[in-house]
């Protein structure tokens, strides 16, 4: 069988945003005049988990929705285990025997901070030296609003419940991907039935409150929601979770793989006085979903 011969952008992405998604652009054209496969090689896990404290930071992205978005923009997806003996690599090491032996990788595509190997000396300019035969190509930062573009801008921004902040940085709605499964069907006893969404490990959960979202279920149908995340004080302080609530929609969602984009961000969670006084203040947070 041939060799596929690649253009190649290695990372974490967390998050695949703007500045990320200016990165694919550039791979994909470059892939494209050289009769290459565009591919973004996404480290599993997180670099920082491993050589850090596992789950810190919070992802933006699992690796299920990190493909999925970077597949729908044509380009090809490759997970790269990363354990501390890739991290000791030299960079001489990892590019030689990883992205060019192993993947056939024939053009770079690098980020502005991207460092490889051991000590993270394998930047731009050391690649360039050590592998003359390999074209690369290195992108300037990109910066918003004058601050540099970065994943923990739009970590700070969604853990203050600044929704729309967020997915200005992201380019797209902040985007929440996991099963229904069974809760405590709270939600039927008080006349608003909820779907509650696991979502991934280590999955960023932004400020606890109510939020307008957009809801596409397995039949790829689009829904406008009240999502509530938290532990509902009101009742009794839960275990977190992620409960949606379809505005006029009835039918059953267990066991379905359902993506809840947040739009916009409606209030903090607090604890009501009564029931009574949590279902008026959902009424009002329906309205204002259905209406935003």
């Amino acid at each position: 069988m041939a060799e596929i011969l690649r253009a190649v952008t290695a990372g974490n992405f967390d998050g695949c945003h703007l500045g990320h998604q200016e990165l694919f652009r550039v791979l994909r054209v470059e892939a494209l005049a050289r009769n290459l496969v565009p591919t973004v090689i996404s480290f599993e896990p997180h670099t920082r988990h491993v050589l850090g404290i596992p789950g810190r930071p919070a992802l933006l992205t699992t690796t299920e929705e990190k493909e999925t978005f970077i597949r729908s923009l044509g380009l090809d997806f490759i997970l790269l285990p990363f354990t501390r003996e890739v991290a000791a690599q030299p960079f001489q090491e990892f590019v030689g025997k990883e992205l060019i032996e192993k993947f056939g990788t024939r053009f770079l595509v690098l980020g502005h901070d991207h460092h490889f190997g051991a000590a993270g000396k394998g930047n731009f300019e050391a690649i360039v030296s050590t592998f003359p035969d390999l074209p690369a190509i290195q992108l300037s930062a990109i910066y918003k609003d004058g601050e540099l573009l970065s994943s923990s801008r739009i970590r700070d921004a969604l853990e203050n419940g600044a929704v729309e902040r967020a997915n200005s940085l992201l380019g797209r709605s902040y985007r929440i991907h996991g099963r229904v499964v069974q809760g405590k069907r709270l939600g039927h006893t008080i006349g608003f039935p909820t779907a509650n969404v696991q979502t991934g490990s280590y999955k960023l959960i932004p400020k606890f409150g109510s939020y307008v979202a957009s809801v596409k279920l397995s039949d790829s149908s689009e829904h406008r929601a009240v999502v509530n995340i938290g532990i509902q004080p009101s009742i009794g302080d839960l275990p977190l979770a992620v409960e949606v609530h379809l505005l006029d929609f009835s039918g059953n969602l267990y066991g379905q793989m359902i993506d809840v984009d947040l739009l916009t961000f409606i209030r903090a969670e607090k604890k009501f006085e009564s029931i009574d006084a949590l279902k008026a203040q959902i009424t009002a947070d329906a309205n204002f979903a259905r209406n935003f």
